[in-house]
């Protein structure tokens, strides 16, 4: 069967954006004529190249677990998923977040969010700290089953991932690590945000947990033993996942814009190529082209966890967003450089 062009799989994704600036255009237009609508434009495309930058490390992720799942299931990723990704994500959890910080009804969270951009800008940012316990710590969990798997073979930091493989034969290993990261970062939080990052961390922890008790009724060793025999688990993992990666996007984007619906088609871009990028990667064997590209991926997670929770803490990378999206591209970039020297070494 030859090969399909990688336009097969990114056509969406262009079209989409297509209309996306189109739509901001078209705001920006109504809001303040040609220059104003220029500017929406420019915005728009900003929030789409950093969220598509930022989330590489969550395609290759999602192309690990896709690639063992049922074709049905990659269909499902690819429609109900996106659906999931843009309008859940991008849309209802800013809203859902206006409501609970506002103590308002999610009509009038609409109101603010649509109408109000200084208010709803404001409420956003007060969640800032729960958004990224959570979040974190789900990432932080995600990255310790990976890394400290006493089955994993492939290991691009020898001496450190070989560690932590071998310390996976501890009981409750990631668990007790994880909530030792927790502890450990808040002392460096305000007073004010020690309950709120603990009970959000909390929270993160029991949604990973909920996934590894699914895991294991499906009678699956892990992740990806579970997906392949039970569609629906990697369904919600990959969605669950692709939404702890979002949470940082969606707080970060108050740096460029303070516009609801700009926020949203932004994003919304960027979640539509991190989709496309995933499918792409399962078509061509990727993975198993470039064997190191998976423990980059998961190293740069590691990185995002890191960034998240000093974040919480206040202390934010100069550059934001722009510096955490290059820190993980160059990530990336040195596990497909090694992946490449590596195989023309062995063959």
């Amino acid at each position: 069967m030859p090969q399909r062009h990688w336009f097969f799989f990114f056509w969406e994704s262009f079209l989409g954006t297509i209309l996306g600036i189109g739509v901001a255009f078209w705001l920006g237009y109504q809001a303040g004529g040609p220059s104003e609508a220029i500017a929406y434009l420019i915005t728009t495309t900003l929030l789409a190249c950093l969220e598509t930058s930022v989330s590489l490390d969550n395609a290759v992720v999602n192309a690990a677990v896709l690639r063992v799942m049922r074709p049905v299931w990659r269909f499902i990723f690819l429609t109900v998923g996106i659906a999931v990704a843009v309008f859940g994500m991008r849309i209802l959890f800013p809203i859902l977040i206006t409501s609970v910080m506002g103590h308002v009804p999610l009509a009038e969270a609409w109101r603010i969010a649509t109408t109000q951009p200084e208010r709803y800008q404001a409420l956003m940012e007060a969640s800032h700290v729960s958004v990224m316990g959570f979040g974190g710590m789900f990432l932080l969990m995600v990255a310790l089953t990976y890394f400290l798997n006493e089955n994993k073979e492939t290991h691009w930091v020898p001496w450190i991932e070989r560690f932590l493989a071998r310390a996976g034969n501890v009981e409750n290993a990631a668990a007790s690590l994880a909530i030792g990261v927790v502890l450990a970062t808040l002392p460096f939080l305000p007073e004010s945000n020690k309950y709120p990052f603990l009970i959000s961390a909390l929270a993160g922890f029991g949604v990973h947990a909920l996934i590894d008790v699914l895991k294991h009724i499906v009678g699956g060793s892990d992740i990806l033993e579970a997906a392949s025999k039970n569609g629906l688990v990697g369904f919600v993992y990959l969605e669950i996942l692709d939404s702890s990666f979002s949470f940082d996007g969606v707080v970060a984007a108050f740096a460029l814009t303070n516009k609801f619906w700009l926020i949203a088609l932004g994003l919304g871009i960027g979640a539509l190529f991190v989709r496309s990028m995933t499918v792409y990667l399962v078509d061509r064997g990727t993975l198993e082209h470039f064997i190191y590209l998976e423990p980059a991926a998961f190293w740069a997670i590691a990185f995002l966890v890191s960034v998240m929770f000093a974040s919480a803490a206040g202390h934010h990378l100069p550059g934001g967003e722009v510096t955490t999206a290059g820190a993980s591209l160059v990530i990336l970039l040195a596990g497909v450089i090694t992946s490449a020297v590596s195989r023309r070494r062995n063959s």
